[in-house]
This record gives structure tokens, sequence and C-alpha cells, in this order.
């Protein structure tokens, strides 16, 4: 392949599903093709002072999780700043199990708007952020293998279609984007296990918990992905709001059933 050409890897992460699926698709590219492989890593950092530049023989894989069946809000102005000039993407969208509904179409439609050429899509299940009943600990073996399978098509894709200007794909979803949902303005609490080792603080995506002190948060800058729930080591941190709580049972009752993953190519 072009020794100019990178495989660009940009995705956000709160709970680590979206980064193992979008890294294990990143690799076995790169792999495959014999060319690097940059790892970026938007989870913390998605200020848009700092948007990748992407030559037309790079190929980006972009991997957002899927919140409400749209992509996370917090990120969607950088993603709308990722700009190219006939750039190959493959776009990935990792969900609790439930659904993906828009959110892939809507990674799709903005890339192309804004100069990639998306050839490829996929939409995996990564364990609920709400709840450890839903998706356990997914993604499995087994996800990371049609991951790995994935690659491997894209691969074979990319050596057919060459340099040439390929048509958009189709990709499950519906225009206009369903609306939003509406989470109540609130962060999880935390007991008495909390040992302050900052683990939460640290690795909060926006910032919403103290740094002087890890029971205390913003519920203004509290996206509720979970993140600091899943990372505490003391499991010192939890959801008690009773709308999450609703909403954890309701997917607990009826999403449990194992879904697969959906690839569009």
């Amino acid at each position: 392949m072009d020794d100019k050409m990178e495989v660009k890897a940009v995705y956000f992460s709160p709970t680590r599903t979206s980064e193992k699926i979008t890294m294990t698709i990143a690799r076995k590219v790169a792999m495959k093709l014999k060319t690097s492989l940059k790892d970026i890593n938007i989870t913390k950092n998605h200020d848009i002072g700092r948007i990748p530049e992407f030559s037309k023989e790079d190929i980006l894989i972009l991997g957002l999780p899927v919140y409400s069946g749209r992509i996370p809000e917090i990120i969607e102005e950088y993603v709308h700043n990722l700009n190219a000039d006939g750039t190959k993407a493959i776009v990935v969208a990792v969900y609790g199990n439930r659904d993906y509904d828009d959110a892939l179409l809507e990674m799709r439609n903005i890339l192309n708007e804004n100069g990639f050429e998306v050839i490829a899509g996929g939409a995996f299940i990564g364990e609920h952020s709400f709840t450890d009943k839903v998706a356990t600990g997914r993604p499995d073996e087994k996800d990371l293998e049609e991951a790995r399978a994935f690659g491997d098509s894209i691969v074979m894709k990319l050596e057919n279609i060459g340099d040439n200007q390929v048509d958009s794909i189709d990709i499950k979803g519906n225009y206009p984007y369903k609306e939003r949902g509406v989470l109540p303005h609130v962060t999880p609490s935390t007991n008495n296990d909390c040992t302050e080792c900052m683990d939460c603080a640290e690795e909060c995506p926006t910032g919403a918990i103290s740094m002087d002190n890890p029971r205390e948060a913003d519920p203004n800058k509290c996206i509720l992905c979970c993140e600091c729930i899943k990372i505490c080591p003391e499991d010192a941190k939890f959801n008690d709001n009773e709308k999450i709580i609703g909403l954890a049972k309701m997917l607990e009752d009826n999403f449990s059933q194992r879904r697969d993953p959906e690839i569009f190519i």
C-alpha cells in the first residue's frame, strides 16, 4: 500500500467498549495493509482545536458509543469538524444491546458531508453503561472475532476499489434523526467504600468529578456515561436516581437477549 497511508482510529469511549472494538478493527486493517496506526482517543481530549488532519491516502476509523440512539452530544461538534478531501472512512457504533437507532447513519452522513468517503459501517455491542446485567462483559471474544473479520472485509474492499471514488453505503437508520433522550441532571453517588484513589476524577471525560473530593460532582457537566462506576476498584460509585434505576430495570427486562453485530459494506 501507499507509504503515505496511515490508519487513524478516532474514538470516544468512557467505558472502554468503543475503544476495544474500534482498535481491534483498526489493528487488523493496519496489519493487513502493512501500514502505521495512529490511536486518537478523544474521550478526554475532544476540543475542536485538536482535530487531526487527513490526507487522501489515510483511512479513518471512527468509533462512538450510542446514547439514546444518537452519537453523544458532547462530541457532536468535534465530529462535525472532522474534514477531508476523499479520505476513505469506516464508521463504528457501539451500543448497549437495545438498539443503535440512527447513530450509525448520523456518523455516515456527517463524514460524507465533510469530504470523507464512508465505505463501511458496523454496529457492535458493549455492556450497557446503566447496568452490568445487559450485554454483560461485552464486547467478548466472539465480538472481537467479528471485529477482526470486519477488518478483513474492509481491507478486501479497499484493495478492490483502489483510488476510485465509491458510492455511499446504505446504513440502517432514519432521517430526521430521533430526538435525543433527556436524562436527569444528576451524578452517580458514592458510598463509604471510597478510598479517594481519584481514578474516577482523573478519567472523567467532562471533568465533572472534583479533583479535591471525588464524592463531589457537577450535575451540569456529568453526561451519565457511568465511567466512574465501571472504573471504581471498590465499587463505591452507583446510580441512585429513580429514573436511571427505572431505565436499567426496563433494559434488564426487555433487552437481555444477545444481539449480534451488524455490518454494512
